[in-house]
């Protein structure tokens, strides 16, 4: 049986227009737009962005990947909540906080091994304001020994490169058989 991966982001398509209406319900402190409330716009966006180009996603998005089956196992366990709470009741904001968080880190990956994988495509606005946010706001260093660093900036790149060399060689092999 051929059944789509777990992580098709074509079938996540919904939850994650869900979870960015949800995302997008004011801090109840307005005051507090900054902070980790800070992060819920860009993940909202982020998470449109996705919604709206998943076949390209599904496409270019190499499995496994340990943050694309993140992402969409954080995308089933919160969507429930987003749909039962959005409008009428209030999330805690540490709650979206919390999800708005992990979101974005997943979709730093996911929008890093776009641009590696798709050079020529120009990003979009919500994607490369999540990849300039990640990089400059300083709550990710190149070299702070967490996981999502260390493959955006060092992992990822090195496999993207490795696989597309390995595409090279068998295509020049291909051109060119041994003996002639």
């Amino acid at each position: 049986m051929n059944t789509p991966p777990a992580h098709s982001f074509v079938r996540l398509r919904d939850s994650m227009l869900a979870l960015a209406a949800w995302l997008d319900t004011p801090p109840r402190d307005p005051g507090q737009a900054t902070g980790p409330h800070a992060l819920r716009p860009l993940c909202a966006a982020g998470l449109r962005c996705l919604a709206a180009n998943a076949e390209q996603y599904d496409r270019l998005i190499v499995r496994p990947n340990a943050f694309a089956a993140h992402f969409a196992a954080t995308v089933a366990m919160l969507a429930p909540t987003a749909v039962l709470a959005n409008p009428p009741a209030t999330p805690a904001d540490e709650q979206l906080d919390d999800a708005a968080f992990m979101l974005v880190e997943d979709m730093a990956a996911l929008f890093r091994e776009h641009s590696l994988r798709a050079p020529e495509d120009a990003p979009h606005e919500a994607e490369q304001a999540l990849l300039d946010h990640f990089e400059r706001c300083g709550e990710w260093l190149p070299a702070d020994g967490t996981i999502i660093t260390d493959w955006y900036y060092v992992r990822l790149p090195a496999l993207v490169l490795a696989q597309l060399l390995r595409r090279a060689e068998a295509a020049a092999r291909a051109a060119c058989p041994p003996g002639n």
